[in-house]
């Protein structure tokens, strides 16, 4: 049991106000969900509704909603996350209730960032910091994660690190195991993704890729040692990914079809025939001799087009490789001209999405140290 459990369920002993508890059985539940534990923290918000289910309670409510948000999105990414999320947002704001206010600020960006809505994130992150009180680790903590991971998918490590060990501190001070996992998990999942980018643009160097597999495999032994569910396929598939970036072809593989079948993933950034675009460029680098994908890539391009820029240029660069393997010029051409763009449309966005984030966190001074 994690130290902020642990803690939050002596404090819940030790209540005798019902509103008090509700509040305390939200948190908690927020915390299960979060650990992977959905079904306990269903049963501590049905528990809640059973009292304050008619909205008796404006700050139940709020903590109750931001509970349902956490296990809605932890469970199966549902969509109804972010209704949660801004929901409670609603309500505190009309409650002029800054905790919750800043809490589902920052879990609301949370949520914005993982759909690329980064125009809205950083509004987002915006109203979290101007309601977040410097001891407030629960807020801090996870706003301080949205923008180590945001910094990280600009391939700045400096400000995702400065982030990062921000978190951390704050984490480690609440007991939050969760989060620390979380903040680990991220660390290697979006450095991995600007590695995957990147080595589309220009061989990676093997020094980076050690320290990738570092952070990788640290990610994957803390989830083991903590029992955390909720991130199991995420990190199987980052490992998977790591592999086909290590070269270690045949081992990729083996990982990728283990990922097939492993449940739940974003649509925006996880599709079956990109799993399946992925082994057969590891077989034709093996020297495999099917070549199929890139015979159909324009059917399989438009399957693609829902998910995150990230991912379609990987796709596109893959694609061109195995055009080029099989000696199908005219669609290595089409291909490489593909690439190029969406090349070009993601240094755009994330040289704006730098500029967006230097300014909010411009002079910040309520994260702490």
């Amino acid at each position: 049991m994690s130290e902020l459990l642990h803690r939050l369920r002596r404090e819940l002993v030790t209540l005798t106000d019902p509103v008090a508890r509700a509040e305390i059985v939200a948190r908690i539940a927020g915390v299960l969900a979060r650990s992977g534990k959905f079904d306990d923290a269903r049963h501590a918000i049905n528990a809640i509704k059973e009292h304050f289910g008619r909205g008796e309670s404006g700050r139940v409510t709020v903590w109750k909603m931001i509970a349902e948000g956490l296990v809605f999105h932890y469970e199966n990414l549902s969509p109804a996350a972010l209704d949660r999320m801004s929901g409670a947002l609603v309500l505190g704001r009309a409650m002029n209730y800054p905790a919750a206010i800043a809490l589902a600020s920052a879990w609301k960006a949370h949520i914005e960032f993982e759909r690329s809505d980064f125009a809205k994130m950083a509004e987002s992150l915006a109203a979290s910091l101007q309601s977040v009180e410097a001891a407030d680790h629960d807020t801090q903590t996870r706003i301080s994660i949205v923008l180590a991971n945001a910094f990280m998918i600009c391939g700045d490590r400096v400000q995702m690190q400065t982030w990062f060990l921000r978190g951390r501190n704050h984490a480690i001070k609440h007991g939050d195991r969760a989060s620390v996992e979380a903040l680990q998990y991220n660390k290697a999942a979006f450095a991995t993704a600007w590695a995957r980018i990147s080595s589309c643009v220009a061989p990676l160097e093997a020094d980076g890729l050690l320290v990738l597999r570092g952070e990788v495999n640290s990610a994957r032994n803390l989830q083991e040692l903590s029992g955390i569910a909720a991130l199991y396929g995420h990190i199987q598939l980052i490992h998977a990914r790591l592999l086909v970036l290590e070269k270690k072809y045949e081992l990729a593989v083996e990982a990728l079809n283990v990922v097939r079948i492993t449940e739940p993933f974003a649509q925006h950034n996880f599709h079956q025939s990109f799993i399946d675009l992925e082994i057969q460029f590891c077989t034709v680098m093996l020297g495999g001799t099917d070549f199929s994908m890139a015979s159909r890539y324009s059917d399989l391009l438009r399957e693609f087009a829902g998910l995150d820029i990230d991912e379609r240029i990987v796709a596109s660069w893959m694609l061109a490789r195995i055009a080029e393997a099989a000696e199908l010029h005219e669609t290595l051409a089409v291909l490489e001209e593909e690439l190029q763009k969406l090349l070009t449309t993601h240094a755009a966005d994330r040289e704006q999405l730098r500029a967006s984030l230097a300014s909010l966190v411009d002079g910040c001074t309520t994260i702490g140290p």
